[in-house]
């Protein structure tokens, strides 16, 4: 029976110490798999952070967008108002002009063919509006906003 215990008890130490022992590389392994995982979880961490800055960029800038198309839209319908308001004192010129006598008859002669020319000038570049852009927005504008001020101008000035 002492035998039958001393080679019970060798058959569980050999066990146990099989059991207890890992195998050269395991440990390695192990470590290098968990630096693996925690490598694509910062990369997908990554990935998610400039998806979503890309998410709000993308965002600030469609909302700029609109902001500048209205701004633009305002603008053009402003100074569309006020191309109608000056057709009509160009029409009572031009009406005035075929009644009129002596001076002032030659001053709306001389001044009305000008203010045509300025007048058809200011409503191509008003059309041209339509494709400035954010970069150009400021130089067109006060393009626009010069020659408005020397037609509406040249038209006070022809009576």
């Amino acid at each position: 029976m002492i035998a039958r215990i001393g080679t019970l008890t060798l058959s569980a130490l050999l066990s146990a110490s099989l059991l207890m022992c890992q195998k050269p590389g395991v440990e390695e392994q192990t470590a290098e798999g968990r630096a693996n995982k925690q490598a694509e979880d910062i990369q997908n961490e990554a990935a998610n952070k400039v998806n979503a800055a890309q998410a709000a960029a993308d965002q600030t800038i469609a909302a700029a967008r609109a902001d500048f198309e209205k701004a633009r839209e305002d603008y053009r319908h402003s100074r569309q108002g006020d191309i109608d308001s000056l057709n009509q004192k160009i029409a009572d010129l031009d009406a005035q002009e075929k009644t009129a006598t002596g001076k002032t008859r030659a001053s709306l002669d001389a001044n009305l063919p000008a203010i045509h020319a300025q007048r058809d000038a200011f409503v191509n570049d008003m059309r041209g509006l339509q494709m400035a852009t954010s970069a150009t927005w400021d130089s067109a504008r006060a393009r626009i906003d010069s020659e408005w001020d020397a037609l509406n101008t040249a038209v006070g000035n022809a009576k």
